[in-house]
C-alpha cells in the first residue's frame, strides 16, 4: 500500500461525507464536500519514506466556514492520536478558511508521512 493510500484509508472514517479525492479537485456539484489529497513531495526517497501532501477540504457554496474548519480540527487531533498503517503522520496547522474563486470554503492541512 502507498503512502497516499493509506492516508486515504486514514482519512475514510474521519470525513463521512466528504468526496475524498487524489491529485486535483474535480467538481462535480457546488453541494457537496470535498476531501483533496494532493502529494506534494518529501525527501528523497530511500530505506524510509518521507512523502508529503496537503490536504484540502472544500465545502459547499452557502456552508457555513466552520464546517471545514471543524474538519480539519478533526484530522489533525486524529493524527496526534494513530497513524493508522504508516509508521508515522503529522498534520501542521490548518491554513484557512479561504475561499474558493466562486465563494465556497476551503482550508488547507500539510501533512507529513514517514512509511517503509
Amino acid at each position: 500500500m502507498t503512502a497516499a493510500d493509506a492516508l486515504r484509508q486514514f482519512l475514510i472514517p474521519l470525513l463521512p461525507g466528504w468526496r475524498i479525492q487524489f491529485g486535483q479537485w474535480v467538481d462535480g456539484s457546488t453541494t457537496d464536500r470535498y476531501a483533496v489529497i494532493r502529494p506534494v513531495g518529501g525527501l528523497p526517497a530511500e530505506l524510509v519514506r518521507r512523502p508529503q501532501f496537503t490536504l484540502l477540504l472544500i465545502g459547499p457554496l452557502g456552508d457555513d466556514l466552520s464546517i471545514a474548519s471543524v474538519a480539519a480540527d478533526v484530522v489533525v487531533e486524529a493524527t496526534r492520536a494513530s497513524s493508522g498503517t504508516l509508521v508515522l503522520i503529522q498534520a501542521s496547522e490548518p491554513v484557512g478558511p479561504t475561499f474558493t474563486t466562486d465563494g465556497r470554503p476551503m482550508v488547507e492541512i500539510p501533512i507529513s508521512t514517514i512509511t517503509t
